[in-house]
């Protein structure tokens, strides 16, 4: 590969840099260029050094950053691609364990796996990148340019609620006629994760809130109204307005916050965490809250990652939203920034929904 600018840390220290240089990879049959490249918490908090987990590719002293991309194949060598495809770039690659093998490396049961632009393996932010086949999803639909780039965390949520269907058939879980009427949902955190999940399980029917500890601008409000989406600032709101809660979803990673909801949920109730937050101040766990999860038969899970089949059910729904509601999906994206812009990764404002990279 010739040299090409990407941005690069050195993890798990952190630290970002703007390089021109060429970059050792795995080869591939198809070279592809990004489109958009999305920026996350996971990216902030891997520059902060404040994560423990990434770590460089073997023989390099530097990780490229990325793992939310669209892009355009540039070449290719095989003949299922053309050169203007929209594909999306998987971003766990797999281990030797069966998960893997299998094609499920988000249950990779050993650990040993590699995450474009987190662990062991080069990520997307950067002008060309040679990748397998195997490891992308095609976009059929060109007006998802722009959207697309929100596949990516979009699949963890298609992941979590695969979990979701499988965890809440220990009982029967919805309502008389089989529906989810009368069900209530409560997704903690406003960030593009937040509202993708809160988006989702009022797709499925619930009576949908997504809360935070911070009031939220009239933007996001907006969305979140389109989407019948309910908001809440706990800080301001007594939490007896959050009882009776059948999911919680936590997108945040703070204990405190995730104790105090799911003291709420109600019988058969189910938990799923997916945030996480190493440096989040720890909170104790009291008996009463034991008891309340014995006695109600709540299910914890935690769930991350998605496989193939999550990435092509992410692209379904982006489709569905951008065609019945194309506005409002693309108003996720309140922020974009190109590779010259200075403080990309500054630490994200609060009424900012998701700032992506425009490579093009």
């Amino acid at each position: 590969m010739e040299p090409v600018t990407a941005f690069v840390t050195n993890a798990p220290r952190g630290g970002v840099n703007k390089v021109r240089t060429e970059i050792e990879d795995d080869p591939g049959d198809l070279i592809l260029k990004p489109v958009f490249t999305g920026i996350c918490g996971t990216d902030r908090s891997i520059i902060a050094g404040s994560l423990s987990f990434p770590f460089n590719p073997p023989g390099s002293d530097y990780l490229v950053l990325g793992h939310e991309a669209i892009c355009r194949v540039y070449d290719s060598q095989n003949s299922r691609y053309r050169v203007g495809d929209l594909v999306i770039p998987m971003v766990r690659r797999k281990g030797k364990c069966i998960n893997c093998r299998m094609g499920r490396q988000d249950n990779c049961s050993d650990g040993d796996k590699r995450e474009a632009g987190v662990t062991g393996k080069h990520g997307f932010m950067r002008e060309l990148f040679p990748e397998s086949s195997e490891y992308v999803v095609r976009v059929p639909d060109l007006g998802l340019e722009k959207v697309g780039v929100l596949t990516e965390p979009l699949k963890n949520v298609m992941k979590a609620f695969e979990v979701f269907d499988r965890i809440s058939q220990r009982s029967y879980y919805p309502s008389d006629d089989y529906s989810m009427n009368g069900k209530n949902a409560w997704v903690i955190g406003t960030g593009s994760e937040g509202f993708l999940y809160s988006m989702m399980a009022r797709e499925r029917g619930f009576e949908t809130y997504i809360t935070n500890r911070h009031p939220i601008d009239e933007n996001r409000l907006e969305i979140l109204e389109k989407f019948g989406v309910n908001f809440m600032d706990y800080s301001k709101s007594p939490l007896e307005s959050a009882d009776n809660i059948d999911l919680l979803i936590d997108t945040s990673g703070d204990p405190s916050t995730v104790l105090r909801f799911a003291s709420r949920l109600r019988h058969n109730g189910v938990l799923i965490l997916f945030g996480t937050n190493e440096k989040a101040q720890s909170a104790p766990m009291s008996g009463s809250f034991i008891d309340h999860v014995v006695e109600k038969n709540i299910s914890i899970v935690g769930s991350v990652d998605g496989a193939k089949m999550h990435y092509e059910q992410a692209i379904s729904q982006l489709m569905k939203w951008h065609h019945s509601n194309g506005n409002s999906i693309e108003s996720l994206i309140t922020n974009i920034k190109t590779p010259e812009n200075d403080n990309l990764f500054e630490r994200r404002d609060v009424n900012n929904i998701k700032t992506v990279i425009s490579w093009q």
